[in-house]
């Protein structure tokens, strides 16, 4: 089973769409959201592959959040998630409340902790937990996600290209018409 991880989209809804295709082309059957979602409309984008969110400090209007994460099928936690898939303890916080990512990770519980907040991609373990920033898709360069492949236990970084913007229109023409110059006498 490969899982997509996920945070700090903060209302990017190309680059989440984008994000999301990727992930659904990695075979991804689950998606974790570490939070700094910001808008209904970004919950909707996850709305092709389950996702369990867990809040950020940016998730200002949580009761509409709740609601558009029902809506799509999703699941939310209120600081952190946590849950057992093949047999691996994972857990997932924004980490914005720092002792939480640190009881997490020091809990010699859990297989795999991910967190979000700092918008830079980054792992290491801490005894038997393998702690993971999949990085941001706002206010990051390269803007990644990472997708873990519960199987193999390999962690696969997804680099999400930046959708280009179209350059601006050339200014309109002069009107040109076969009228000979004036000149004045």
């Amino acid at each position: 089973m490969r899982i997509g991880v996920v945070s700090d989209t903060h209302d990017r809804g190309e680059t989440v769409a984008e994000a999301v295709r990727l992930l659904l082309e990695h075979h991804v059957e689950l998606v974790l959201h570490c939070g700094d979602i910001e808008s209904v409309e970004t919950v909707r984008l996850f709305k092709p592959v389950p996702t369990q969110f867990v809040w950020g400090n940016w998730d200002k209007d949580r009761a509409k959040l709740a609601a558009a994460i029902k809506d799509v099928g999703g699941t939310h936690h209120d600081s952190f998630g946590a849950i057992e898939l093949a047999g691996r303890r994972i857990a997932w916080v924004h980490s914005h409340e720092r002792h939480q990512l640190r009881q997490l990770e020091h809990a010699d519980f859990f297989d795999y902790v991910f967190y979000g907040h700092t918008h830079v991609r980054e792992q290491h373990r801490t005894g038997k937990t393998l702690v993971a920033n999949p990085g941001a898709l706002f206010r990051a360069n390269p803007k990644t996600c990472i997708v873990l492949d519960l199987l193999t236990g390999e962690i696969k970084p997804v680099i999400v290209p930046v959708p280009a913007k179209s350059p601006p229109p050339p200014p309109p023409a002069a009107e040109m018409t076969n009228d000979p110059p004036m000149t004045h006498q």
